[in-house]
């Protein structure tokens, strides 16, 4: 295992057409005049919102029984899904990330005051943040892997396929995920909602 490592603050580009995409506008012409002024001034205040940060650490893979793949000595997890996308690995980053809570906050709190188009313009740019830092995640956890010679898959979160979302735990507990403002509820969600955790193998 490597040291646990955290980056703070996590330096995430949130670019236009990614907002736009996630609210369902394929293209610019698509927005309404109307909507084009709320949206700039949105994105303007959601960047000075996001705080977004990431704790990562690298562990070995081991596969101790048919179907059973080891993370770290501790996550043990026997999903099908995970087994596959870790196949041939030797080592795996396990990481969780956030865009923080003041972003999804100020969202909810604009559709509950009655600006719906507002709060879920918010929304969708929080979501894009949210992909962002998935992106550059994978882009830190690819250098962290190719430092010993090993070239990345894909990412693979807990609740993805058959791999059980009660997987969060050892994850977290792994990581210790709170020391960056993560926390999980009884039902393994994570809060904020705006955030990330998963694994990225190395073979």
């Amino acid at each position: 295992m490597t040291p646990i490592r955290i980056v703070d603050p996590l330096p995430v580009q949130v670019p236009r057409p990614m907002v736009l995409l996630r609210l369902g506008y394929r293209r610019p012409a698509q927005v309404p005049e109307r909507v084009v002024k709320i949206l700039d001034d949105t994105m303007e205040k959601g960047r000075s919102l996001l705080a977004p940060r990431a704790i990562r650490g690298t562990f070995d893979v081991a596969a101790p029984g048919a179907g059973v793949i080891l993370i770290g000595g501790t996550l043990r997890s026997t999903s099908r899904s995970l087994h596959e996308r870790l196949a041939g690995c030797r080592r795996a980053v396990l990481f969780a990330a956030t865009i923080g809570e003041a972003v999804e906050t100020w969202a909810r709190d604009l559709m509950e005051s009655g600006e719906m188009t507002r709060g879920l313009l918010a929304d969708g740019f929080a979501s894009s943040a949210a992909i962002a830092l998935g992106l550059e995640v994978e882009t830190i956890a690819a250098r962290d892997l190719a430092e010993e010679r090993l070239t990345p898959t894909k990412r693979y979160a807990p609740g993805y396929g058959d791999w059980s979302l009660a997987d969060q735990a050892p994850l977290h507990e792994m990581l210790g995920a709170g020391r960056i403002g993560i926390t999980l509820t009884e039902d393994f969600l994570m809060l904020p909602a705006k955030s990330i955790s998963g694994v990225i193998g190395g073979r």
